[in-house]
């Protein structure tokens, strides 16, 4: 009898029995195995035995399911091995006794494949590397915004984690704005100081105003090939090579931007960067609304 193992979120360290061919979990009281994250869906995800093997399938959650290096379909009928870790919301769960050793060896090591560092060098033995550091990232913020943190030391973790990631970038800035005037409240910065990023703090207003105005990502890997105008004028201006930036969004107002950029050389920032910062900024604003929620309260308690 095979077992489902907790290994991060409010239920952390919790196992059960999967006794019958076919369970579901998620955060609602009907589900075989209820989880108590709020990121995860109130029906998230099936797990069935066929024969020997095991399935799981997303039942459209919110959230999505994160296994093996990308976000599987919803519908779709996903074979899973022991010990291989899934996550669903802010948790990552897995199946099989073995999941505490496979991740352990990866979730202790920072070192990083040529496929991220620089792309020269794409081969398909290390992608199975790439995608384990992107669950690294997801399993450690997802560590990091279980904790109880206030919103400057969430944004500060945010940055430090992506720059382990993604080692081509030179600068991260986290903005949190007034959702109802949208005017600036904080702006947490960090530089690459292990790429020797000496340029002072700062990024392009014209693509954080864009995407605060229309509410979706941006990335711009060549400059010269993508932008136009103002912002090709201002990206020039600043010597910045490549940019992404995604919106925060809670549960119903945009609450800020992720903003990372590549200095000097183009397609720094790429197309397989946006889904991973997505997904980081999806979380993080969920955790930022919480920690923003507890220091209204505070304050209200202290006037």
């Amino acid at each position: 009898m095979i077992e489902l193992h907790i290994l991060t979120g409010p239920d952390q360290g919790q196992s059960f029995e999967i006794k019958e061919n076919s369970i579901s979990v998620g955060r609602s009281r009907e589900s075989d195995v209820k989880i108590k994250d709020r990121t995860v869906s109130r029906n998230h995800l099936k797990i069935f035995k066929k024969e020997d093997q095991y399935f799981v399938q997303d039942m459209k959650s919110q959230n999505g399911t994160f296994f093996n290096g990308l976000y599987i379909k919803a519908g779709e009928d996903v074979e899973v091995k022991e010990g291989v870790p899934i996550v669903i919301g802010m948790s990552v769960i897995c199946l099989g006794k073995g999941c505490l050793e496979y991740i352990g060896p990866y979730l202790d090591s920072i070192e990083m494949t040529r496929e991220i560092i620089d792309g020269k060098e794409e081969h398909v033995q290390n992608r199975k590397t790439s995608n384990q550091k992107i669950l690294e990232l997801i399993y450690k913020v997802s560590n990091i915004l279980t904790e109880s943190l206030d919103v400057g030391e969430i944004s500060e973790k945010i940055l430090d984690n992506l720059f382990e990631l993604l080692k081509r970038i030179d600068r991260g800035v986290l903005i949190l704005i007034n959702p109802d005037t949208g005017e600036i409240m904080k702006t947490i910065s960090r530089l690459n100081k292990k790429r020797g990023t000496k340029t002072p703090e700062g990024y392009c207003y014209e693509v954080v105003d864009q995407v605060i105005k229309e509410k979706k990502a941006v990335l711009i890997a060549d400059p010269q090939k993508e932008a136009t105008g103002d912002l090709a004028k201002s990206l020039k201006s600043q010597k910045i090579g490549s940019v992404i930036c995604v919106p925060l969004k809670g549960s119903t107002q945009i609450l800020g931007v992720i903003y990372v950029d590549a200095l000097k050389k183009t397609h720094g920032c790429r197309k397989q960067d946006l889904p991973v910062i997505a997904d980081l900024s999806r979380r993080a604003a969920l955790a930022i609304e919480h920690a923003l929620l507890y220091e209204d309260l505070d304050r209200a308690e202290n006037e």
